[in-house]
């Protein structure tokens, strides 16, 4: 494709010359139009896409000077190249010719050969700063098609980043970053199981850190923004000098996993442990037990004569007996102790102490439950069942004892504990 070459000067006979020269390099790689006055010359540049500019210093009426800095000052010229072709190389006339933004200037008489090559080197270089432009707006929109955040680092502050980054932080463009000094890290939330650099080495960068912990494990961290925490997920590389960070968030992702993890582990109702979850901790008892030649108390109750609740006042009330009864033995227990519904009107309850003390808190929760007073209901009792882990048994030994003992407490009367 052609490229449209513009020669102003005030003299026809440089403009025949320049424009011979050109012509005869070859007819189809440059087009020349020609003026004989910057006026004439400004008129084509508006009315024709023009590459490149040979611009004379000397002519009546608008000097090149003039000209160069109304062809600069307009958004839709500004970037052509405009190259001085003048007599005079003093260095003042040098300096002028780069402080108004041409890219170069050639002697008159000038030179055939240097003309061209010029001429030459300045297209290819404009064609090679197009290219790079149009890279850089294409990787642009990549990185901005993508949801998580990508910054472009120095492991100080951010060099790039794509638009996910600029919402997040709600401003505008890179330059708010750069004035804001942003440093990711710097906004990682301490908390356990979170990435987070309290002081980073001082000879060593805070993200080759992160890139090493990357090679074992996956990162998250945890990021505060206007009160509200976003959970991402970090991938880094290493370009060169420089650093590429992504950050995924996962903050619906962790927080439905955390209800789906809620809702596995805890009573709908009571809101304290379920049978799945009870399970799990006892395993961990008694491995811990085995391991330590230890032993643990291990209590069943049961609400006395529920069904009969529940036939005369409703499930409802039922359901409010339950919640009333758990928070009642949640009061009278340490936060630490085992406590979960077995299912039904059944409880379970698990305490690390002698069989001694543990028949005591067995015997005062019976009591505590007795004497409160429930809406509509009035009183209800509890009978409850208590045993000892023996070391090297297995669970169902201990729920089949503590069952006994609880079937005992039912046969012998209600609203009492028995051993097994």
């Amino acid at each position: 494709m052609k490229k449209n070459i513009l020669c102003i000067d005030d003299i026809k006979t440089n403009l025949f010359t320049m424009q011979s020269v050109i012509e005869s390099a070859d007819e189809n790689l440059y087009e020349v139009f020609i003026a004989e006055s910057a006026t004439d010359g400004l008129d084509i540049i508006l009315r024709n896409k023009i590459d490149l500019i040979l611009l004379d210093i000397m002519m009546p009426e608008i000097d090149g000077f003039e000209a160069a800095k109304m062809i600069k000052s307009n958004k839709k010229t500004k970037n052509i190249p405009i190259i001085f072709v003048t007599a005079k190389n003093d260095d003042g006339t040098i300096e002028a010719c780069y402080n108004i933004g041409a890219v170069d200037y050639i002697n008159k008489p000038f030179n055939a050969v240097e003309l061209l090559n010029r001429i030459e080197f300045h297209l290819s270089l404009v064609e090679t700063k197009n290219a790079i432009e149009q890279e850089k707006l294409f990787t642009q929109n990549i990185l901005d098609m993508q949801d998580n955040m990508i910054i472009v680092s120095d492991a100080l502050k951010a060099i790039h980043v794509n638009s996910a980054t600029l919402d997040f932080f709600g401003l505008k463009s890179i330059k708010e970053i750069k004035n804001k000094d942003l440093c990711i890290h710097n906004r990682f939330q301490e908390e356990e199981g979170f990435f987070y650099l309290d002081s980073p080495q001082v000879d060593k960068l805070w993200i080759d850190t992160l890139i090493e912990k990357l090679e074992v494990e996956d990162i998250v961290v945890k990021i505060l923004k206007d009160e509200i925490e976003h959970i991402f997920t970090i991938k880094a590389s290493k370009l060169n000098e420089l650093y590429i960070l992504s950050f995924t968030d996962i903050s619906f992702i962790s927080k439905q996993s955390k209800i789906f993890e809620h809702s596995a582990n805890f009573d709908t109702l009571t809101q304290i442990y379920n049978r799945n979850m009870f399970h799990k901790v006892m395993s961990e008892k008694i491995t811990f037990a085995k391991q330590n030649q230890s032993s643990f108390i291990f209590v069943m109750l049961d609400i006395d004569h529920f069904k009969q609740v529940n036939d005369t006042y409703g499930h409802l009330v039922g359901d409010k007996v339950l919640k009333s009864i758990t928070h009642l033995i949640k009061q009278h227990i340490r936060k630490d102790d085992l406590f979960a519904r077995w299912g039904g009107e059944e409880f379970v309850l698990s305490f690390e102490v002698s069989l001694t003390r543990g028949l005591e808190i067995a015997n005062s929760l019976k009591k505590h439950i007795s004497q409160h007073t429930f809406e509509t209901v009035g009183k209800i009792t509890c009978s409850f069942g208590v045993t000892e882990y023996i070391n090297s048994e297995k669970l169902d030994d201990i729920l089949l004892r503590a069952d006994k003992a609880l079937y005992n407490a039912k046969e012998s009367g209600r609203d009492r504990v028995c051993q097994a």
